[in-house]
């Protein structure tokens, strides 16, 4: 089935129908079963595995990024749990296996579960993929499985999905439902898509050996052989790519000239975006060496609570897009790192209504949206009252997958636990010079001058010290917290994360967080008895009884304590994520657009070699910084994006280039 016009705003999507006849689950819409009846097992392996020449492609395996496996139709998750177990088994003890599935129809959980109980051979991985199975909500979402296992799940339509990604894959696994009873999956769109993701040493299986199928691939550029079938299937295909390598972004201007591999790997800035990248980095085997002007996390990441919480956008919008997908990949992330919940609660987020305008806006977002109840939904005042554990104000929207965090906390856990990371606290970066003869980067200090030959700069509105970040247009806004000493028995509130002009998270250790202040225009560091008041006045604004319940007479009274931050925003409230753009360069390559703003480069960018961004996080790091820091490890080590192209690109920080040259023509 084709996807609907405007598939790039996230739906929810319909599960797939299951008909259990016996022990085989059996898809009545394509009339279909997942997987053979008696040697499903056997099948994956001799149709995908073995004419892939997957088991000795793995063992033979010694480059630095992972192997890249592509699949249409996840379906049981069958292919995926036996390559799991086969490459695990074969391929080095630092080998790395990232797998790509699509899927239109996902299965419930609870159908998830029952294939699983086929495979008890399985069971480890099975129960991997049970623990990260997402909402079916369309778009991409990465899960880490294992250590040495990435999962991309592409939810939606296969071809539109497959489109949008930024990244090579090493070998096809072509699955899915019958041509004859699934004609919307194998069309010249997905054929076309799979070309332009495939590299020359790119090979091909597919259980079919149907002409529509055949005739699409080779129009696409892949070379074909019929074999023999698996069991009472005659025939089969595989094959591999044969054509022309594509340039896999519209505009050129997001293609870097250079690859090169990371080398020796500087960070500067050990707060949450520098950590969650050194995190990213280590997961794939690097080493990092973490520069500090103060102590990990002791700037805008230091907050004794921060939210974890999006607010999307009423029309969908690139923001929404990444925002969200951000949201389910940091409960993803915080789950895998603190199991045991000690620096972070999915309390749940509670979105009030206070003013005519925002019931506006929610009335009309929840008109616009097809999102999961699970991800977010509409609440009275009545329920918004018994969420919170105190009475609110108003009606809302609930989002019931948001929640805390402790992110001073959760950067000293990095800091100290992360392997193959070394901390240089109280070192700041005084320059950064490139070594154009050496091609590697000298980072000075107090303590000595050292080479890189990549440096990640990651150190919020400091980044633009360097002379290479000068230019960029993002700004700091000053914003202060205000904690609350509770009585020594006080009751547990509230139950959730409110928010409204402000935000009150629930008490912890005996104190309450609430704020933040948003100033634009102070640079003031000491704590604000105004900010106090008016962080104070949101609060009661939200949740008039909560003060009384605390067990708090005046506000006014209470000796309140407090941090001041300072957050990194850009124009457009996105962060900048990407390689580090020369910008004469691009100001000089792209030129004609000033003339013209429909002109088409030919010519590639000019980045700086080497050089990588990971700032401008704004209010909502929580939901933006893991996700970020994937993709930007993802970027630096040659590995598939977790995100679109188009919302890559959105993230680019040589967006602001390309958009005042554009600016000029007008």
């Amino acid at each position: 089935m084709s996807e609907l016009p405007g598939y790039h705003q996230p739906r929810i999507l319909e599960n797939a129908r299951i008909d259990w006849q016996a022990a085989t689950p059996v898809a009545p819409v394509f009339d279909d079963v997942y997987f053979s009846r008696d040697q499903g097992p056997a099948e994956t392996r001799y149709v995908f595995l073995e004419q892939n020449h997957l088991p000795r492609r793995w063992r033979d395996w010694q480059e630095d990024r992972a192997f890249v496996v592509g699949e249409t139709g996840l379906g049981t998750g069958l292919n995926l749990l036996l390559a799991m177990q086969v490459f695990l088994q074969t391929a080095p003890p630092d080998a790395r296996l990232h797998w790509i599935s699509t899927e239109l129809y996902p299965l419930t959980a609870e159908d998830l579960c029952r294939a699983h109980q086929h495979w008890p051979e399985l069971a480890e991985y099975a129960q991997a993929l049970q623990n990260n199975y997402p909402l079916p909500l369309s778009g991409y979402h990465r899960l880490q499985l294992h250590p040495r296992v990435t999962v991309d799940l592409l939810l939606g339509d296969a071809a539109s999905n497959l489109g949008g990604l930024q990244g090579r894959v090493d070998a096809w696994c072509l699955d899915g439902f019958a041509p004859g009873k699934n004609p919307g999956m194998w069309t010249d769109s997905l054929f076309q898509a799979l070309a332009r993701a495939s590299h020359a040493q790119t090979t091909l299986a597919t259980f079919t050996c149907a002409g529509v199928v055949k005739r699409g691939l080779q129009a696409a550029g892949f070379a074909l052989e019929k074999i023999p079938g698996f069991g009472r299937k005659r025939e089969m295909l595989r094959g591999h790519f044969a054509g022309t390598l594509e340039p896999q972004n519209s505009a050129l201007w997001y293609q870097s000239q250079s690859s090169a591999q990371p080398g020796r790997i500087a960070l500067v800035g050990a707060g949450l975006a520098g950590l969650a990248t050194a995190e990213a980095l280590a997961r794939r085997g690097y080493k990092v060496d973490l520069y500090e002007a103060q102590q990990p996390g002791c700037g805008g990441s230091g907050n004794h609570q921060g939210v974890l919480y999006i607010k999307l956008a009423i029309a969908t919008n690139p923001a929404s897009r990444f925002y969200l997908a951000g949201l389910e990949y940091s409960r993803r992330w915080l789950q895998r790192l603190d199991p045991e919940q000690r620096f972070w609660q999915p309390s749940g987020v509670l979105q009030l209504a206070l003013t005519p305008k925002e019931k506006d806006r929610q009335a009309r977002f929840l008109d616009r949206q097809s999102l999961p109840l699970a991800l977010v939904r509409p609440v009275s005042r009545t329920e918004a009252s018994e969420l919170a554990g105190t009475p609110a104000a108003d009606q809302g929207l609930f989002y019931p997958r948001a929640g805390w965090v402790k992110p001073g906390d959760l950067c000293h856990h990095l800091a100290q636990q992360l392997p193959g990371i070394r901390v240089f606290h109280s070192t700041p970066v005084k320059d950064l010079i490139h070594d154009s003869e050496q091609e590697c980067w000298q980072l000075h200090t107090a303590q000595g001058r050292q080479t890189y030959d990549t440096v990640i700069l990651a150190s919020a509105f400091a980044t633009r010290q360097f002379a290479p970040a000068a230019w960029l247009p993002v700004k700091s806004i000053r914003g202060q917290v205000s904690h609350l000493p509770l009585p020594e028995k006080h009751p547990k509130l509230p139950k959730c994360v409110v928010c409204a002009g402000g935000y009150v998270s629930p008490a912890q250790k005996g104190m309450l967080c609430f704020g933040a202040s948003f100033n634009l225009h102070s640079d003031e560091t000491g704590l604000s008895e105004e900010d106090h008041q008016s962080n104070g006045q949101e609060m009661t604004r939200s949740l008039p009884d909560l003060l009384r319940q605390l067990g708090v007479d005046n506000l006014n009274e209470a000796h309140l304590e407090g941090r001041v931050g300072f957050r990194c925003t850009s124009p457009d409230y996105l962060p900048l994520i990407g390689p580090a753009p020369d910008v004469c360069s691009w100001e000089e390559d792209y030129a004609p657009l000033k003339k013209n703003a429909h002109w088409q480069a030919s010519v590639p960018a000019r980045n700086h070699p080497g050089l990588w961004l990971n700032l401008g996080h704004g209010s909502r790091g929580l939901a933006s910084i893991p996700l970020t820091a994937e993709l930007l490890a993802s970027q630096i080590c040659g590995e598939p994006a977790p995100l679109e192209s188009e919302l890559v690109e959105a993230l680019h920080p040589g967006r602001f280039i390309i958009r005042n040259l554009k600016r000029r023509n007008s």
